[in-house]
C-alpha cells in the first residue's frame, strides 16, 4: 500500500501544479497556477542559440541538468545521450550514447563528464572526447548529479545511500547509509564536497557531514522535523542542494526549515520557518530561494531575514533560483523565465526557452545563462 502511495505522490509532483501545501494543510480547493499577466520586458534578454539535445526529462522529475565546465556546456537526456557543446556558439563538440536511461547528472571534474542511470550504474566519459572511460555498479537508481573532487566521485542512490568511487576506475571507496523513511519525494539533493568532507541532504531531514577519504560521519543535524499525523504531512526530504560559502551551509527541508549550519562543527548559526523543494542560490549578503508555494524569496545571509518576496509566480512550479549579473533567474512549468531585480524582487522580463517546461534551474557562465527543458531543448541567452 505504501508502494502505491509512493507512485501516486510522484504522479502528482509531475504534474506541473504546486499543489502541496494545500492538500497537506486540508484544503479541497486547491488554487491552480497564477496566470501571467503582460509584461513589456525592461531589460532586453536575447536568444543566442538553441539546440534539441534529443530527449529531456519529460515530466518523469529527473535531475538532467546543464552543467558548465570551462568554456563548454555538457548535457545528458533520458533516452541516454551525453553530449558537449561549445557556450559561447552552441556547436556540438562531441556526443556518445549509451543504451542505459540516463536519471541524473551530468556531473564534471577530474577530466570527467559523470551520469547516474535507472538501473543503479554510474557512467563516467572522457570530457575532451566522450570517450567512455568506466562504468561502475551501485546499489540503487541514482537520482542526484554526481559530485567529482580529490580523484573520488560521489553519488546519492535513491535508497539512501552515499557511494564513494574512484574517479580513475570506478571502483567503491565507501558507502554510508541512513535508514529512509517510507514514504518520500522522488529525487534527492545533491552530495556537496568541501574542505575534505561530504555534505548530503537525507529524507529523514538530516544533513551529514561525512569524511571523503573514508566515509565516517563527521557530525549529523535536524534540519526538518517531522509533524503531523499522516505519512504525506510527515514528509521532510532534503531534496534542494545544500550550498556552502564562506564556511557556512545552507540546507532547506520541504516542510521544515531553512538552517545556516556550521561547516566544521555542524553547530546550528540560525534556522527559519519555510518549505523549500526546488533549491537557492546565494550570492554576497543574500540567500535567494524557491519555497514550496511557488513564491521566490531574499533572505539576510546573517540571520534568515527577509528581504523581500515576490508572489506573483506562486503555483508555477518554479524552478530554483539562479544569480545572473544584478538578477534573479527562475523558470517555470510553460518554459518562461522570469528576471527579477536582485534588490527588490520586482519582476523586469521574461522570456520562454522550451514550451514543454522547465524543471531544472538554469546555470550561468559570465554573461551567458543556458536552460535545458523537458522536451530536451538546450538554450542559451544574455542580456543584451
Amino acid at each position: 500500500m505504501k508502494r502505491f502511495l509512493v507512485i501516486v505522490f510522484i504522479s502528482l509532483l509531475t504534474s506541473g501544479c504546486t499543489w502541496l501545501t494545500s492538500y497537506f494543510s486540508g484544503d479541497d480547493n486547491v488554487d491552480p497556477p497564477k496566470k501571467l499577466t503582460e509584461l513589456k520586458n525592461k531589460i532586453t534578454v536575447e536568444k543566442i542559440w538553441s539546440t534539441n539535445i534529443g530527449q529531456g526529462s519529460g515530466e518523469q522529475l529527473l535531475r538532467l541538468v546543464p552543467t558548465i565546465e570551462d568554456d563548454y556546456v555538457y548535457v545528458a537526456s533520458r533516452d541516454g545521450s551525453v553530449l558537449s557543446y561549445a557556450i559561447q556558439s552552441g556547436q556540438k563538440i562531441w556526443e556518445t550514447k549509451t543504451n542505459n536511461k540516463i536519471s541524473a547528472g551530468p556531473g564534471t571534474g577530474e577530466n570527467l563528464v559523470v551520469v547516474g542511470t535507472r538501473n543503479a550504474e554510474v557512467i563516467a566519459y572522457d570530457q575532451t572526447t566522450g570517450k567512455q572511460v568506466w562504468i561502475a555498479k551501485v546499489s540503487s537508481e541514482v537520482l542526484s548529479v554526481p559530485a567529482i573532487q580529490e580523484n573520488i566521485v560521489v553519488v546519492r542512490t535513491s535508497d539512501g545511500r552515499v557511494t564513494a568511487l574512484d574517479a580513475k576506475q570506478g571502483k567503491v571507496k565507501w558507502e554510508f547509509q541512513k535508514r529512509e523513511p517510507s514514504l518520500t519525494l522522488r529525487g534527492t539533493s545533491k552530495p556537496v564536497i568541501s574542505s575534505g568532507r561530504v555534505i548530503s541532504g537525507f529524507d529523514n531531514g538530516q544533513l551529514i557531514s561525512i569524511t571523503l577519504e573514508q566515509g565516517h560521519q563527521s557530525w549529523q543535524k535536524k534540519v526538518g522535523v517531522p509533524r503531523g499525523r499522516t505519512e504525506l504531512q510527515r514528509i521532510i526530504d532534503l531534496d534542494a542542494d545544500p550550498i556552502v560559502s564562506n564556511g557556512v551551509i545552507y540546507a532547506a527541508a520541504f516542510q521544515g526549515n531553512i538552517t545556516a549550519i556550521n561547516e566544521s562543527d555542524g553547530n546550528i548559526i540560525w534556522r527559519r520557518k519555510i518549505s523549500l523543494y526546488a533549491g537557492l542560490d546565494v550570492e554576497g549578503e543574500n540567500i535567494y530561494l524557491t519555497d514550496a508555494t511557488g513564491q521566490v524569496w531574499s533572505l539576510h545571509i546573517k540571520n534568515g531575514a527577509s528581504l523581500w518576496r515576490q508572489a506573483a509566480l506562486q503555483r508555477r512550479s518554479l524552478t530554483a533560483p539562479v544569480v545572473f549579473k544584478t538578477f534573479v533567474v527562475v523558470a517555470d512549468f510553460e518554459g518562461y523565465l522570469h528576471f527579477l531585480d536582485q534588490t527588490d524582487g520586482d519582476l523586469l522580463a521574461r522570456v520562454q526557452g522550451d514550451s514543454d517546461g522547465i524543471q531544472v534551474a538554469p546555470v550561468v557562465k559570465g554573461n551567458i545563462l543556458i536552460s535545458l527543458g523537458q522536451s530536451g531543448e538546450l538554450t542559451a541567452f544574455r542580456i543584451k
